[in-house]
């Protein structure tokens, strides 16, 4: 698994993380922000989640692409399912 997460309040909505990983990351409706999809979602928290290793490519192009550099990627963490 992979922990992802989104510094909510310096995101700029610029839409590169939801266009490039729009499986994983969607905008707000409230507030137009970057979220965590809600199925990935830790603890219901938006600006969290857990992502299966599949979004990994697209993960860490979502986050060197995102210009305000809000959002974190973990490396891959083995899952023992």
């Amino acid at each position: 698994m992979i922990i992802v997460t989104i510094e909510r309040d310096g995101c700029i909505s610029c839409g590169q993380c939801w266009a490039i990983c729009p499986e994983f990351f969607e905008e707000d409706p409230d507030d137009g922000q970057s979220s965590v999809a809600e199925r990935y979602r830790i603890s219901g928290k938006p600006g969290e989640g857990s992502a299966p290793d599949r979004f990994e490519v697209c993960l860490k192009e979502a986050e060197e692409a995102c210009p305000a550099e809000v959002i974190g990627v973990s490396p891959v963490q083995p899952s023992f399912d």
